[in-house]
C-alpha cells in the first residue's frame, strides 16, 4: 500500500496533537508501565528452550493475541485496546517448540504503516481526550467527505483483542469492529500464519460489530455474537453456522445506551448478555479530557436474554437486578428444570460493582470484580439469585469448553487484585461447591489468561492443562499447569519479552489440519 500524507494533512495534524498531548499524558498514564511496551521485532521459529518435560499429548499451536502499537513514540493517547494486535505463536511437535510472532496486519495497520503514523481515533483518546478528540473527530469526517482519508469504519480496529477458531478458519477479534479472517498455509508441512488477511462479513450478511469472545456450541459449531455499534448504538447479533451467517437481529438502544458487551453465554435454548451500568453520552467530550462513558448509579444491570431460534424481529427480554453493575467476561450458563416444570438460567460471571470512565483495564485503577452467580427465570422476566461467590477480585475465567452451555463445576480464576496489573496468580475453583481447590502464586510473574486445553482422551472435566504467558520486564514464557493437581508440569522459555496481553487459543493437531 503506497499512500503518504499532503503538506497541509501534515501541518493540520500537528495541530491536533499539540491538544491531543498524547506523549505527556502517556508518560503520567498508568498504562506507562514497562509492561505495556511494544516489540517491533518478528522472529520466525525461532527456537524455544523448556525446562520441565512437555507432555507428549500436548501438541499443537499456542496463541496469544494482545495489542502492540507500531509507532515510538506514539501519536495517539494509549488505552489497552490500542494498537494493533500482535500474534505470540509457540509451535510444539514432537517433543520440540518454536515461536513465532506477527502483527495483525489489519487495513488501520496497513494504512497507519504507509503514513508512517498514528492517524485514527484511539480508545484512550475517546476515554480521556475530551474536546480535543472532537476536533480530531471533525478533521476526520473531513478527510473521509474528501477522499483524503480511507474510512475504514467496522475495518479499522487493530483486531488485538482475542483469537479463535470456528470450522477451519482463524479469526482475530476486536468488538467494535469485523472479524480479521487470517490467512493460513502449510509450508514442508509446518502452519504458517503471518498476520496477513482480510475483514469478514460472511458475503456482506454481518452488517454490525462482531463480539470480542463468540460463543461456540461445542456440539453443533454454531457461533453466537452479541455486540454493540459505537456509530449509531444498536445491538448487533448473528448465529454463525457453516461459515454463513444464518440469523441476525438489529435492536436499536434508546439514547445513553450501553458502553460495551465483551462476551455473552448460550445454553440449549437462549442467547444472554449484559446490559450494564456503564452509559455513553458523547457530551462528556465537551469536557477538558472529558470521556464518553459515564457511570449510571441510578441504572442496574440488566441481562438480555434471546431464544437461540431467533428471527430478526424476536424481541430481547430484558430481566434487571437490583443494583448497577458491569462485566466484562461471563463464565457459563445453563438450563435447570425448577419443581413446577419451568426453565431456570443459572449463570456465573464476575461482576463489577462500580468502573471508572476511563476503562483502565489491567491496571490498579480499574476496580475488582467478584465472581457471582445468578439465577434467572426467563418467562417470568425475574432474576431470582444474584449472589457473590467469591470477594477477591478475580476475572478472565477460563473452563472447559466442551462444557459450554452445560453443567460444570471448575473454572480457573486469574488473580487481578494482588498487585492490579495483569493477573498475579490463578485459583481452581468448585463452583457447585462453592469451594477453593488451589492457588497457584506467578511470584514475579505476570499472567494474562488461565487458558484450558483438555487432554487427550481426557474423562473427567478437569483432565487437561492450564497454558498462560507469562511476562517480566526482560523475558517471556509459557507456563504449563496440570489442571486437575495445579501443579506445574514445564515451562516454555521464549527468546524476547512479549507485552502484556490476555487472550489466546490452543490449537491442537486436528484442527491444524483442519486449516
Amino acid at each position: 500500500m503506497i499512500m503518504q500524507l499532503t503538506e497541509t494533512q501534515k501541518r493540520e495534524l500537528e495541530t491536533i496533537d499539540a491538544a491531543i498531548q498524547a506523549q505527556a499524558y502517556n508518560q503520567q498514564s498508568a498504562y506507562s508501565h514497562w509492561g505495556f511496551r511494544a516489540i517491533h521485532t518478528e522472529l520466525q521459529r525461532a527456537p524455544v528452550t523448556v525446562t520441565g518435560t512437555l507432555p507428549p499429548d500436548l501438541e499443537g499451536v499456542y496463541i496469544r493475541n494482545g495489542t502492540n502499537p507500531q509507532f515510538d513514540p506514539m501519536a495517539i493517547r494509549y488505552q489497552m485496546f490500542d494498537g494493533p494486535g500482535m500474534l505470540h505463536q509457540v509451535h510444539i511437535k514432537n517433543g520440540q517448540a518454536t515461536y513465532t510472532n506477527s502483527y495483525v496486519r489489519s487495513k488501520r495497520f496497513q494504512v497507519e504503516r504507509a503514513l508512517g503514523r498514528d492517524v485514527y481515533i484511539s480508545m484512550g483518546e475517546l476515554l480521556t481526550g475530551g474536546k480535543a478528540t472532537l476536533a480530531k473527530m471533525e478533521w476526520l469526517q473531513k478527510q473521509y467527505k474528501e477522499g483524503a482519508l480511507p474510512e475504514l469504519k467496522f475495518s479499522g480496529t487493530g483486531n488485538g483483542t482475542a483469537i479463535q477458531f470456528h470450522q477451519g478458519q482463524l479469526y482475530t477479534f476486536n468488538e467494535a469492529g469485523y472479524p480479521f479472517l487470517l490467512y493460513v498455509r502449510k509450508e514442508n508441512g509446518e502452519l504458517v500464519i503471518d498476520g496477513t488477511g482480510e475483514p469478514t462479513t460472511w458475503g456482506g450478511k454481518l452488517t454490525g460489530p462482531f463480539s470480542a469472545h463468540p460463543a461456540i456450541d461445542p456440539d453443533t459449531g454454531d457461533m453466537y455474537s452479541v455486540a454493540t455499534n459505537r456509530y449509531d448504538g444498536s445491538i448487533t447479533i448473528v448465529q454463525v453456522s457453516n461459515n454463513e451467517v444464518v440469523r441476525s437481529l438489529t435492536y436499536q438502544q434508546p439514547p445513553k445506551h450501553m458502553a460495551w458487551i465483551h462476551e455473552c453465554c448460550i445454553t440449549e435454548n437462549y442467547i444472554i448478555f449484559p446490559d450494564i451500568s456503564m452509559r455513553v453520552d458523547r457530551n462528556g467530550l465537551q469536557q477538558e479530557n472529558g470521556s464518553m462513558y459515564y457511570w449510571d448509579t441510578g441504572y442496574n444491570m440488566r441481562f438480555g436474554v434471546l431464544p437461540r431460534k431467533f428471527d430478526s424481529d424476536t424481541p430481547i427480554r430484558w430481566i434487571s437486578t437490583s443494583r448497577p453493575g458491569a462485566i466484562w467476561h461471563l463464565l457459563n450458563a445453563w438450563e435447570e428444570e425448577r419443581p413446577d416444570g419451568g426453565t431456570n438460567i443459572v449463570m456465573y460471571g464476575p461482576r463489577f460493582h462500580e468502573y471508572p470512565t476511563t476503562v483502565p483495564i489491567h491496571t490498579p485503577e480499574e476496580s475488582h470484580a467478584q465472581l457471582s452467580r445468578w439465577v434467572i427465570d426467563p418467562e417470568a422476566h425475574e432474576v431470582l439469585e444474584d449472589r457473590v461467590l467469591v470477594e477477591w477480585g478475580y476475572e478472565r475465567c477460563s473452563f472447559h469448553v466442551g462444557y459450554r452451555g452445560k453443567k460444570m463445576r471448575y473454572c480457573y480464576l486469574l488473580d487481578e487484585q494482588k498487585e492490579g496489573y495483569m493477573g498475579k496468580g490463578t485459583l481452581k475453583y468448585d463452583i457447585l461447591n462453592e469451594r477453593e481447590i488451589k492457588y497457584v502464586d506467578y511470584g514475579n510473574q505476570y499472567g494474562g489468561e488461565p487458558l484450558f486445553v483438555p487432554k487427550k482422551g481426557a474423562v473427567d472435566e478437569d483432565d487437561g492443562y492450564i497454558l498462560d504467558l507469562m511476562m517480566e520486564k526482560d523475558r517471556a514464557e509459557v507456563l504449563v499447569l496440570d489442571a486437575k493437581t495445579m501443579d506445574e508440569v514445564c515451562r516454555l522459555h521464549l527468546p524476547q519479552r512479549v507485552p502484556f496481553g490476555v487472550h489466546a487459543v490452543w490449537l491442537d493437531q486436528e484442527k491444524v489440519q483442519q486449516l
